[in-house]
């Protein structure tokens, strides 16, 4: 079996390794979340313009409308104009008179409402084009980081394999099960720090002091001493060279 010292010094080579392992695989769980968010950003803009799209199809649909009905509002003010040259009755043209005022007043709140609309759609296809041409230059550099990440992502993926194969090849010490199951249990909780050197009495994992009988145990060295404060396993400072 092995000695304390040499269990300390076995978790010590495991912890360089894992230490490497969970920084590789944060970068791997990193680079797709950041392209999502990259993607996200573009994705947002590109719902913008489709809600422009259908914004500016609904207010040109109005504006024809509202040139259809007053196209239509002068064809009748000219079919009264005729009908008053015509008639002798004065209760008709008072009548045609006083269509025709109703109809040139339709016309102009119909007008109105139509320059509202394309003073809209004009404020729209601006922002549209504004949109477009940074989404445009987006795509061009999403596509450009894309092509990065795939690189970047095999190559994280090759060093993390290598040192997984490493570790296992590192596994095959006479390390115990349960100092193993302890020292993983530990690096799952720890982010991938299942160790903290001890220097005085200050635990470098936690930067808490721990009570003096720690210390006075680990310098034993009779058995796996953990921080009170974080639970990593502890170990002396000057083991660390």
């Amino acid at each position: 079996p092995m000695t304390m010292l040499e269990t300390m010094q076995a978790l010590l080579g495991l912890q360089e390794l894992d230490e490497d392992i969970f920084r590789v695989r944060q970068e791997l769980k990193r680079l797709p979340e950041e392209r999502a968010r990259r993607r996200g950003t573009i994705d947002v803009r590109l719902t913008r313009v489709a809600e422009i799209d259908q914004e500016l199809l609904q207010h040109r649909m109005r504006v024809k409308e509202v040139e259809d009905l007053t196209r239509q509002h002068r064809q009748r003010i000219r079919k009264l104009e005729g009908e008053m040259n015509e008639a002798r009755d004065a209760a008709l043209v008072a009548a045609c008179q006083h269509e025709a005022r109703n109809l040139k007043r339709d016309i102009n709140e119909a007008e109105d409402e139509a320059l509202t609309y394309i003073e809209r759609i004009e404020a729209l296809d601006a922002e549209r084009g504004a949109l477009k041409q940074g989404i445009d230059s987006e795509e061009v550099i999403f596509a450009e980081y894309s092509e990065n990440l795939e690189k970047e992502t095999a190559a994280a993926e090759a060093m993390l394999a290598d040192l997984e194969k490493r570790r296992a090849e590192r596994m095959g010490s006479e390390l115990s099960a349960d100092v193993l199951s302890e020292y993983e249990k530990l690096l799952e909780a720890r982010e991938g720090i299942a160790l903290a050197a001890l220097e005085g009495r200050i635990c470098q994992g936690c930067y808490m002091e721990v009570p003096a009988n720690v210390k006075v145990r680990l310098s034993q060295a009779a058995a796996l001493v953990q921080c009170p404060s974080c639970d990593r396993i502890l170990y002396l400072y000057s083991m660390q060279a």
